[in-house]
């Protein structure tokens, strides 16, 4: 049984995957969480192998794409699960935020059983002081 932290948002998202030793290839983002996301692609990657994604926000013309560090947590034939270094990065979060940007909707794998939530309820208004390890 899979046990996920927060909801899923399904997406479909072109981005560029770059996997030290690997290279870079074309990839698509299918589904979104603050937390990570799944990723439609033919490389084949480990388990916890370090990876950077590299999203650009559609409609800013004027931004060069942003990078997300991010581990593979789990493996599938058609591609691959990652959780990001950072959690809620602020593209992802930026993203969530306007569901236009990318056509965001909830999950439908998870409605059942996962309670209905707003993205305004699951994000915060301001984001949050980050702390350091140990403390």
């Amino acid at each position: 049984m899979e046990h996920r932290w927060g909801q899923r948002f399904a997406v479909d998202l072109p981005i560029r995957l770059s996997v030290p030793l690997l290279g870079e290839t074309q990839s698509r983002l299918t589904n979104l969480s603050l937390s990570g996301g799944f990723i439609t692609t033919q490389m084949k990657v480990r388990v916890l192998s370090r990876l950077q994604v590299f999203i650009e926000v559609p409609g800013d013309a004027l931004q060069d794409a942003v990078s997300i560090a991010a581990f593979v947590a789990r493996k599938a034939d058609h591609g691959i699960g990652v959780e990001w270094c950072d959690f809620a990065p602020a593209v992802v979060a930026r993203l969530l935020r306007d569901p236009i940007l990318c056509r965001v909707q909830p999950d439908r794998r998870r409605v059942a059983r996962v309670p209905a939530a707003t993205i305004a309820e699951i994000l915060p208004a301001a984001p949050a002081r980050r702390l350091k390890h140990g403390s």
